[in-house]
């Protein structure tokens, strides 16, 4: 299960998965994505940061794993950054397969997560 939440004065979503996905969720995934983002756009301007928290997320197939590595090559709206929550070493190989871009951090906490957003958003 994938839900999206829009925190507009932050210009952040948060994206919490959990369980086992397939490849539709990926798909409905992309269009929650956008729908946060155009909420919180200004001027029809999508810039936003993404909070990604996986900690209650199983390790996923092949199949949903080739289809977020694809969705994260052609998606039409990207992201500036994005902060992923995630243990175990596992799950933390098969996000760093998804997540192949210079701007995203996996990190440990919540909390650590926020830090690196904001901080990278005070380097703009």
């Amino acid at each position: 299960m994938i839900t999206v939440s829009a925190n507009a004065p932050r210009k952040l979503l948060t994206v919490e998965v959990s369980g086992f996905l397939n490849k539709q969720d990926v798909a409905e995934f992309e269009q929650r994505k956008l729908e946060a983002a155009q909420s919180i756009s200004y001027g029809g301007t999508l810039e936003y940061d993404v909070l990604i928290d996986t900690t209650q997320c199983m390790i996923q197939s092949q199949d949903v794993v080739a289809a977020f590595q694809d969705l994260m090559a052609h998606a039409p709206h990207k992201a500036k950054r994005i902060a992923v929550i995630r243990t175990g070493s596992l799950a933390r190989l098969q996000l760093q397969r998804i997540l192949a871009r210079d701007d995203v951090k996996i990190v440990e906490s919540r909390d650590e997560a926020m830090a690196w957003l904001a901080g990278a958003s005070a380097l703009d």
